[in-house]
């Protein structure tokens, strides 16, 4: 599995591995890395891997053993797109179309063009594997009932899915075919040039560069990205815990690949998603001016991005209300309940 010719010259380095993880054996401290990790052959004793191994054809009727029959969202494109999921040259509407199909006819299709040299862009994103797969995850667990996490299925061709970002954790089981993760730090995140916000192939923001022919003219602080990323090269069997908020470029590398995605948060779902804060502040905030923003990044970090247990000491616990660390879930109804009532004025 070599690199790309256009990001090896970079010598990039290889995200850390471990080969004594399985499923219900993980030591507890690499959930709290905040690094990537590759976990070799960690899933290779499921079902799942053994039964997908022999070809993409057995791969496919594994999978349509547990499909229950709804239809699945599916992206096709044109042969000439070379597996890039992305947008349109005017970047208001993508570069493949978007349907709901029957997984057995979207599998039959990449079958039947498994050995073209320019096979057209085939691929479904995240799946609920609970709600379409029933039995699946039972048969393949990885051993995290404690962390609660939600299970998704993704699956494609040779596909060239844009680097971008997730809120949750995400340890991500390859089943079938190889796959190539490009990996980078949040603090990445301008030197990865995001597109419009709140529009995007998959619902996130992605990165505008294409990895394959990155243009350094239009693009030049990707050089510092690629000097901060990290490769993981996944084989079947193998997994990548990534932790939340790390930028991944995946690409699909073989005719059928399959992935089993586990999603899940440090924070209660009573607390919301960060990206609802987001958004509030590119209302309230961003278009104050510079000594205003200033005042605000210095509250932000004050009850925020700087607070902690035990803070602050002047005031007694008893009396913190919302200082309280962390919210219980009667104090975050509250909270949201104020913010909506606010949000009407």
């Amino acid at each position: 599995m070599n690199q790309q010719p256009c990001l090896a010259e970079f010598g990039l380095a290889f995200a850390a591995e471990r080969d004594d993880c399985r499923p219900g054996v993980v030591p507890p401290e690499l959930f709290q890395s905040e690094q990537p990790v590759v976990l070799r052959n960690f899933c290779s004793d499921w079902p799942a891997v053994k039964a997908c191994a022999a070809s993409p054809r057995d791969a496919a009727a594994y999978l349509n053993k547990f499909y229950n029959g709804m239809p699945v969202n599916a992206a096709y494109g044109e042969p000439a797109l070379d597996g890039r999921v992305f947008y349109n040259e005017a970047l208001d509407g993508f570069n493949f179309r978007n349907g709901r199909v029957d997984l057995r006819r979207l599998l039959q299709e990449m079958l039947d063009c498994a050995d073209e040299p320019s096979p057209p862009t085939l691929y479904m994103a995240s799946t609920d594997v609970s709600r379409w797969f029933p039995g699946f995850a039972e048969q393949n667990s990885a051993g995290l009932e404690d962390l609660s996490p939600i299970g998704f299925l993704w699956l494609g061709n040779r596909t060239r899915i844009a680097a971008h970002y997730d809120f949750p954790h995400n340890l991500a089981c390859n089943i079938a075919g190889r796959r190539r993760f490009t990996l980078f730090p949040p603090e990445q995140v301008a030197n990865l040039y995001p597109g419009p916000l709140g529009f995007a192939p998959g619902g996130q923001e992605i990165s505008l560069v294409d990895f394959r022919q990155p243009d350094f003219e239009r693009f030049p602080g990707f050089r510092e990205a690629l000097e901060a990323a990290q490769v993981a090269e996944l084989n079947p069997g193998d997994a990548l815990f990534l932790p939340g908020m790390w930028w991944h470029h995946v690409e699909g590398l073989d005719a059928l690949n399959v992935l089993y995605s586990h999603w899940w948060n440090e924070s209660p779902d009573y607390a919301g998603a960060p990206s609802s804060a987001l958004l509030h502040a590119m209302l309230s905030v961003r278009g104050l001016s510079p000594e205003l923003r200033q005042a605000w990044k210095a509250l932000f970090d004050y009850y925020v991005f700087e607070a902690g247990p035990g803070r602050p000491s002047h005031i007694p616990a008893s009396a913190r209300g919302l200082r309280q660390e962390p919210l219980d879930e009667q104090a975050a109804q509250k909270l949201r309940a104020d913010l909506l009532e606010r949000m009407k004025n």
